[in-house]
């Protein structure tokens, strides 16, 4: 976590910094990610840089979590569809708006992608991507459940955690069943979601986790 040193700085030198770490690790895994890099470009000591924060890891621990707000936040901000089916067509604009995100902001994404499939030493790294499902899923669940769309029976609980463990580990599944490299797509900076078979395999497992969590006085479609 930054110092308080850090947070007295004027806001355009934070964000300088900042946007020039978001640049240096969305272009380099953890290990060739380099500070000194970082403050030559912002033009600070490198003594200053450590009157901010502790060392490289909590620089860039500091930028997962930024990048799990900020996409938390964009994703609160945006309105899902009013529909009869709100929970499941909320699912379903959940995975479009995601990628809306990562599409606004490529560096910060990337970021969050080397973190996952990248080569950084870094347990904690993870656990600060896959965020907190009782404070994301839970209230989404409890809502379909009081409106009849989920079995109450069900523990919401275990339906949060589930839906965000999927969430967490899809992107692994997707570049397996597509056949993409991650280190490919780390090199050029691509990402996959504008390939029609990405939406196919997100449809697909929509449908299993509707007719799956589905009362069951509710039949098929």
């Amino acid at each position: 976590m930054p110092s308080r040193t850090f947070f007295n700085l004027p806001e355009p030198k934070r964000r300088l910094i900042l946007d020039l770490a978001i640049e240096e690790f969305a272009a380099h895994d953890f290990p060739q990610a380099s500070i000194s890099r970082i403050v030559a470009r912002a033009g600070i000591a490198k003594g200053s840089f450590y009157q901010y924060f502790a060392d490289k890891s909590d620089l860039y621990l500091y930028l997962l979590q930024m990048a799990a707000d900020e996409k938390r936040i964009f994703l609160q901000s945006e309105r899902p569809p009013e529909t009869h089916s709100a929970f499941f067509d909320t699912l379903r604009w959940l995975f479009r708006a995601g990628m809306h995100f990562e599409f606004s902001n490529p560096q910060l994404a990337q970021v969050a992608f080397r973190a996952v499939y990248g080569h950084a030493p870094v347990p904690a790294a993870v656990d600060v991507l896959r965020g907190r499902p009782e404070l994301f899923f839970r209230p989404l669940v409890v809502q379909a459940q009081a409106d009849g769309e989920i079995d109450p029976d069900i523990d919401p609980d275990l339906v949060a955690f589930m839906l965000n463990a999927i969430m967490t580990q899809l992107g692994d599944f997707l570049l397996s069943r597509l056949a993409l490299s991650p280190d490919a797509l780390l090199a050029d900076g691509s990402l996959p979601f504008d390939q029609p078979n990405f939406w196919t395999l997100i449809e697909d497992l929509l449908r299993i986790l509707e007719r799956g969590l589905l009362p069951p006085q509710h039949s098929l479609r």
